[in-house]
């Protein structure tokens, strides 16, 4: 059970390319004042997109990959200690929603990259931003659940 509410080096979405294909070819929804943006891949698609690729494509197929990156915009917030707890305060309730997301969505043979975006200039209580992250994954999980067209 401590391994539950993790938000680990894996976990990270550091990749440049991956985060350029997020945004150029990424979904998106509004829980005002976050903004999530999305891809959804299946595990063929993930040949060509990962560097090093895993030989083997059932290897990709077991595991469910969910990688999550988050940001604050500079136009809004022009001091980095503001953005730093923006920052850190999106990582926080997605941390503790992460499990519970995990548990809904399925995620077998998909490669899921979040990107959590802060649009307003007021920051909100850690609540708050919470339960607007958890709407936000509910509502990704349905998508996930959804079959395949």
């Amino acid at each position: 059970m401590p391994n539950l509410f993790t938000y680990q080096k894996k976990d990270k979405l550091k990749s440049r390319k991956q985060t350029q294909h997020l945004f150029a070819k990424g979904q998106s929804m509004n829980a005002f004042p976050i903004k999530l943006i999305y891809t959804i891949e299946l595990a063929e698609t993930l040949i060509e997109l990962e560097p090093n690729p895993p030989f083997n494509i059932e290897e990709i197929k077991l595991k469910g990959l969910l990688q999550t990156g988050v940001g604050a915009p500079s136009r809004t917030f022009r001091k980095a200690v503001m953005r730093n707890r923006v920052k850190r305060l999106l990582r926080e309730g997605y941390r503790l929603e992460k499990p519970t997301f995990l548990s809904s969505a399925s995620l077998q043979g998909k490669r899921v990259n979040l990107f959590f975006l802060y649009t307003d200039a007021t920051v909100l209580s850690q609540k708050e931003i919470q339960e607007k992250i958890k709407q936000l994954l509910n509502r990704l999980s349905e998508k996930l659940n959804q079959p395949i067209k």
